[in-house]
């Protein structure tokens, strides 16, 4: 049986959780224009970010990418509720955005997370950034997460960025668009 606690919605007010807020944001290293935010903190076996927050004197984890579209979008996100990666397949972008051009993730459902999925072959996109992460194993896009985490840590160089999604997959997309 799963905690009440956790199963309730994630809420990010902005007043309430103003120090949470802070902390989260100084973990996310925005890169220029359409490029993802990286989250820098945490990253678990999965290949997913994970962020603590204590709600009632309880801790809770939750993936960066749910924070992100519960604070930036403010909307409560229900438990077991997807949101889906739909312009980057990349598990440690965090770009949400009320902007639909802008945003790299939103809250979805299921099918449509699948059936983007099978449309692209997990990942697609003719831009360079994006990657695509299927076809990995656990270990391997924990590897990358990592990697691309520690690329962005002291902020963005798109060098470093190239080198690490190049490095671990350089077959999956050419190396020109």
């Amino acid at each position: 049986m799963v905690a009440a606690f956790i199963t309730e919605p994630l809420v990010v007010d902005p007043v309430v959780h103003a120090a949470e807020i802070a902390r989260f944001v100084a973990k996310v290293v925005e890169g220029p224009g359409e490029y993802c935010a990286i989250w820098t903190g945490a990253i678990g076996d999965d290949g997913y970010g994970r962020f603590s927050i204590t709600r009632e004197g309880r801790e809770r984890t939750v993936k960066p990418h749910r924070y992100a579209v519960a604070y930036r979008l403010g909307v409560p996100i229900e438990f077991g509720e997807v949101i889906e990666h739909i312009v980057c397949d990349n598990p440690i972008c965090c770009r949400a955005d009320p902007e639909p051009s802008v945003g790299h993730v939103w809250p979805s459902t299921q099918a449509d997370n699948l059936r983007r999925m099978a449309s692209r072959g997990r990942g697609g996109g003719r831009r360079w950034w994006v990657r695509r992460w299927s076809g990995l194993s656990r270990p391997e896009r924990a590897e990358r997460s990592r990697a691309l985490a520690a690329a962005v840590r002291d902020g963005w160089d798109e060098a470093r960025v190239r080198r690490v999604l190049m490095t671990i997959d350089p077959a999956q997309l050419p190396l020109f668009d």
